[in-house]
């Protein structure tokens, strides 16, 4: 029966996520936002808000807070291996060719909030954590970061799009929806992608422990997979629907959110310092997502071809090793 659950969960968030990366391009085009914003914020928001769920239970109610941020840390490494998944199931060549340089903002920001969680969790583990209350301060400039991202990001595409429309005239594909079924549409989408992701992340539980997987590397790398489920098939579907850029912000973005969540569960967790809880091991994960960010910048930039002899760019070869290397370093220690 439990098996049973576990299929029908994941096709409905199959299905659940092609709609809502539909109605989240149908926003970015009615809201005239655009679809690095939308991705980066809107739609990166509702497919990590499971995420958050599942995190403040196990701060608050297993009081287990190196659990939640190894989640979130493990989460941020799978988030950027989709962006090698993505790549392979592309037909038209590369997917950081057909994808804006201004990704590289998202990626940017992502990638200093992962330095300061990495600071946090250095300073605690020598007693040198400042905190405001009973809050450590990174977690309150991680949240403050991600408002100013989410700002950041709005503003330059505002005026990227207003330099686009001074060349060329914009292709609106959805001019027969109304704006306020785009919003209803992705609003609905999000709030069923939410309880689908929760219970989709439940099920992962029961079967680690079922299988007896839970204490084990391979256990906890299940259930990280699981809570990035939403994330993967909302980006093959914006794939799908040729919306390479909404698919690669909604990467970019999910990663800034998860910091912001590693903000809040610090914010919910009273019992004491929620960074001295972390284990040293997670500053090593956030090393390797900052060197996989780095190595994505890249790609966005550089713009490689297809080696003749290759599938995939050596950038998108790099963030498969850096990921299957780190993953297996983290599994050693």
């Amino acid at each position: 029966m439990l098996w049973i659950q576990v299929i029908i969960c994941i096709a409905l968030v199959i299905a659940v996520s092609s709609k809502l990366s539909q109605s989240a391009d149908m926003v970015a085009e009615k809201s005239g936002l655009g679809r690095n914003w939308v991705g980066a914020i809107l739609l990166a928001g509702s497919t990590s808000l499971p995420e958050l769920a599942t995190g403040v239970s196990a701060v608050n109610y297993l009081d287990a807070p190196d659990l939640a941020a190894g989640g979130i840390f493990g989460s941020c490494l799978f988030n950027l291996m989709i962006l090698a998944i993505l790549d392979i199931i592309t037909g038209g060549g590369p997917l950081f060719q057909q994808a804006q340089v201004s990704h590289g903002l998202a990626a940017g920001l992502g990638s200093l909030m992962l330095g300061v969680a990495a600071t946090g969790i250095f300073l605690a583990d020598r007693g040198l954590d400042p905190v405001l209350g009973w809050v450590g301060i990174p977690s309150i400039v991680l949240i403050v970061v991600y408002l100013v991202s989410a700002r950041l990001i709005a503003k330059f595409e505002r005026r990227r799009r207003s330099e686009v429309l001074e060349q060329e005239s914009e292709a609106y594909e959805y001019e027969h929806v109304k704006p306020r079924k785009a919003y209803l549409t992705f609003a609905l989408c999000s709030l069923a992608i939410i309880v689908l992701g929760v219970w989709l992340a439940w099920l992962g539980d029961e079967v680690v422990k079922e299988t007896g997987l839970e204490e084990s590397f391979i256990g906890s790398l299940l259930l990280a997979i699981t809570t990035s489920l939403p994330e993967v098939a909302a980006g093959i579907a914006a794939v799908r629907l040729d919306a390479v850029d909404l698919a690669i912000s909604n990467v970019f973005g999910s990663n800034i959110f998860n910091m912001a969540i590693l903000g809040i569960y610090d914010i919910v967790y009273i019992k004491g310092d929620f960074f001295a809880k972390v284990a040293q091991v997670h500053i090593f994960t956030a090393v390797i997502a900052m060197m996989m960010t780095s190595l994505a910048i890249v790609g966005l930039i550089y713009r490689a071809t297809r080696p003749s002899r290759l599938y995939l760019t050596y950038d998108v070869l790099g963030l498969i090793v850096l990921y299957l290397g780190g993953m297996y370093i983290v599994y050693l220690g």
